[in-house]
């Protein structure tokens, strides 16, 4: 994984759903220059950091803006120190409503020909720097295992600017070909490492803020360590047509972020609070085959 190809540009087939819909059922991913308004993200960008700080997780002697991470707090999902800053992250109005951006919604739909079912449940990320005292990333795996439903496609997208350096986002391009692929216990996402050899070939790239990166929840992916000096964000949301079945882990808050009438209880508007009941999506069991 050392040396990795860039990303394949997808920007120019935006516009084009069954494009789009044909290079996802190839490479397993999707990469895309200014999805979603560069400002929005930014906008978000300023009210997470500034949560960060209050939470004691950035370098006082620089300007917040920086994002410089203060390597004395460094810590992680789901330690206590790490949860009692991030249940107000997540519970943010304006992140809630990046994943579901006019133009966000209308690209899946373009992709899956119908209407698409965003689920309510998505992952922030709040990655401090590698150091000899904190080495943690994401490691390689699969959403499918950790999902079940229907088929459906992870948006990743970091919120700012984000190099090689700060810890994007890789993907295994082709590895959703060979289906689920056996896990043990571990310590990669949710307990769990792939334990056969990954197919496929790595590919990566350097984000601008607004890039988002799409990909089948049987794609191989993983972060890249963060080796900045900087606290490296990001949120990935996920969809899927909204004719098919979920399960009712998807329309549940993150874990340990309390119930729904606790996350939307500082917001300012109710036009997206429970959105996902007037697609009244259709409940199964949780198969993560």
């Amino acid at each position: 994984m050392d040396a990795m190809r860039d990303f394949l540009d997808s920007t120019d087939l935006m516009e084009d759903g069954p494009a789009l819909a044909e290079r996802l059922e190839r490479d397993g991913y999707l990469f895309l220059r200014g999805l979603l308004p560069r400002e929005a993200v930014l906008d978000v960008r300023r009210r997470l950091l500034e949560k960060a700080a209050a939470g004691g997780w950035l370098d006082p002697d620089h300007p917040v803006e920086d994002a410089i991470a203060n390597s004395a707090a460094a810590c992680k999902d789901p330690e206590e120190r790490y949860m009692k800053v991030f249940r107000g992250i997540w519970s943010d109005e304006a992140l809630h409503r990046l994943r579901t951006l006019p133009a966000v919604l209308a690209l899946f739909e373009r992709i899956f020909d119908e209407p698409a079912l965003v689920h309510p449940m998505f992952v922030q990320r709040n990655i401090f720097p590698q150091s000899e005292s904190f080495d943690f990333t994401t490691g390689a795996h699969q959403d499918k295992v950790h999902i079940g439903g229907a088929t459906n496609y992870a948006m990743w997208v970091p919120l700012g600017d984000c190099r090689r350096v700060n810890g994007p986002l890789a993907v295994s391009a082709g590895s959703h070909h060979a289906g689920v692929l056996e896990t043990k216990v571990g310590n990669g996402a949710g307990g769990m490492d792939i334990c056969v050899p990954i197919p496929g070939e790595w590919v990566t790239g350097d984000f601008e803020a607004g890039d988002a990166l799409i990909f089948a929840d049987t794609t191989v992916h993983c972060a890249l360590p963060n080796r900045s000096a900087l606290l490296r964000q990001s949120f990935d949301a996920r969809y899927q047509p909204a004719s098919q079945p979920t399960t009712e882990k998807n329309l549940c808050t993150y874990a340990g972020c309390g119930t729904w009438e606790e996350v939307y209880a500082g917001w300012s508007s109710d036009d997206q609070q429970y959105y996902w009941r007037a697609l009244s999506p259709k409940i199964v069991p949780f198969d993560n085959r």
